[in-house]
């Protein structure tokens, strides 16, 4: 069927400012966050309504056009590019708060609802002050909610709040025929049945069906703070920090690990007063009833001297916290100052493997002659390697490849698996049957084709197809090592 042809009815059903197909303007769309992967749509449309979703939908399942759902594009696995002039259908205008009810602590909210502006919306009502939208993804001024619960996506604050799934109560999805399934409980109501359905759809990364609104948990905001910073002369004793920390019975709200690299680069571009000799930086952040933190960061500091830390800087004052955080916060914006692209990679392992992770981290950079650093979430052990390379020289995007490959393989190969909150999407659907055997392989696949038996929704993420079968990693190819 013409290109034009689908433009014009896809127009005809949402207006033609709700329809993009400009080559120039789709360049945009071409990737996400994980700019390795990339390939422009043949359109992009902009729905507003679940209605308007399930027509468009429908016109595409028609016509066997591949539908890529996408919110605000700020993943890191490459999961909402369109690939095989796939269609793009953006849930970014779909952006209203429908309800919020602090009694019942419940929001029904669009799929292009912001994290930050579903928690400034709560704030702004009488008796909202204390209530807030708990996952925080460090996007989250960008990310929407839909794609947080596609992605099941994390944040700082995972150890302590947990991920998307935690805090989703219902899902509103419209499936591959333009079908509209509404699942989960409203107004913080539990689901009657055998089979979790939301927990299902939380991380199926837009595979199953396009969500188009959901009902979420609001959390009590916590009362106090204390931010405890330590700087290390090894990562084996800041990892050995942490493990400690989480052994007495603390449940710190964050645990934040910088390497040695990576502490070099910030200091180098904003000039914090780190000390030279520092080979890890550990931010531990504790929050509950001001009378208790008091000591309980005590106990903390205590267990980062144990450890041999080279300074220890503890505070509950508001100025103080900030500029603490910012230390950590500015680790990616330093990165623009060394390397002209990077790469997140994304894995969890045992707390108790942390040391020999970062190890092999540092030995495969060798072996690849490519710089990695890392700053990650120690504390639920999700490691975040960040491959520094040059976008333009595609034998560097190849050595990334590999070098991140055998990364992930080493995680999966001392117990832990292949994503902690940034997804599969493409960059590791190759390595999904490595983590997986056969037979759940199978399952995987089955209940792909339940939900879109024609494989015609985001087809070729997460799970392999033979419909839609990218290779980011191209065999044979020679690469610096």
């Amino acid at each position: 069927m013409p290109a034009s042809f689908i433009i014009s009815q896809l127009q005809s059903l949402l207006g033609e400012n709700s329809v993009i197909s400009d080559p120039s303007e789709l360049i945009v769309y071409e990737s996400d966050g994980f700019t390795i992967a990339k390939s422009c749509p043949s359109a992009v449309v902009f729905p507003t309504s679940t209605a308007q979703v399930s027509e468009i939908v429908k016109l595409l399942h028609r016509h066997d056009i591949q539908i890529i759902p996408r919110g605000s594009g700020t993943g890191l696995a490459g999961g909402c590019v369109a690939f095989n002039d796939g269609i793009i259908v953006s849930t970014a205008r779909m952006n209203r708060i429908l309800q919020i009810d602090i009694q019942n602590r419940v929001a029904h909210v669009q799929a292009g609802v912001r994290n930050t502006q579903l928690s400034e919306a709560v704030n702004a009502l009488p008796g909202g002050d204390r209530l807030h939208f708990a996952p925080d993804p460090s996007s989250q001024r960008a990310s929407t909610i839909g794609g947080n619960a596609a992605t099941n996506a994390g944040g700082i604050h995972t150890l302590k709040d947990f991920v998307s799934s935690n805090h989703v109560f219902g899902i509103e999805m419209v499936l591959s025929d333009g079908t509209v399934l509404q699942t989960g409980g409203e107004n913080g109501a539990c689901e009657r049945g055998p089979i979790d359905l939301v927990g299902l759809l939380c991380g199926s990364e837009g595979t199953l069906g396009i969500i188009t609104s959901l009902w979420v948990r609001l959390a009590p905001k916590p009362l106090a703070f204390r931010t405890i910073v330590g700087t290390f002369a090894s990562s084996s004793d800041a990892s050995s920090a942490v493990a400690e920390i989480i052994a007495t019975g603390l449940l710190p709200a964050a645990m934040e690990m910088m390497d040695g690299q990576m502490v070099r680069v910030v200091e180098e571009a904003f000039g914090f007063g780190l000390p030279p000799n520092a080979d890890a930086l550990l931010l531990t952040e504790i929050d509950g009833i001001d009378e208790l933190l008091d000591e309980q960061a005590e106990r903390i500091v205590q267990i980062h001297h144990k450890y041999r830390a080279i300074t220890v800087q503890s505070s509950g004052d508001t100025a103080r916290r900030q500029y603490l955080w910012k230390v950590r916060k500015g680790a990616f914006g330093a990165i623009g100052r060394i390397s002209r692209s990077y790469c997140t990679q994304d894995a969890c392992v045992p707390r108790s493997m942390l040391v020999d992770v970062l190890k092999r981290i540092d030995e495969i950079g060798r072996e690849h002659g490519m710089r990695i650093t890392n700053v990650f979430h120690a504390g639920d052990g999700n490691v975040h390697p960040i491959f520094l390379y040059d976008d333009t020289d595609e034998d560097q995007v190849q050595n990334t490849l590999r070098a991140a490959q055998k990364v992930l393989q080493f995680c999966v190969d001392v117990g832990g698996t292949i994503t902690g909150e940034h997804g599969v999407g493409v960059e590791k659907i190759h390595l999904m049957p490595y983590l997986f055997d056969e037979a759940t392989m199978n399952l995987f696949s089955r209940i792909k084709k339940a939900f879109d038996p024609d494989e015609r929704i985001n087809t070729g993420k997460m799970v392999p197809s033979e419909k839609v079968n990218i290779r980011l990693l191209k065999p044979g190819r020679n690469v610096p090592q």
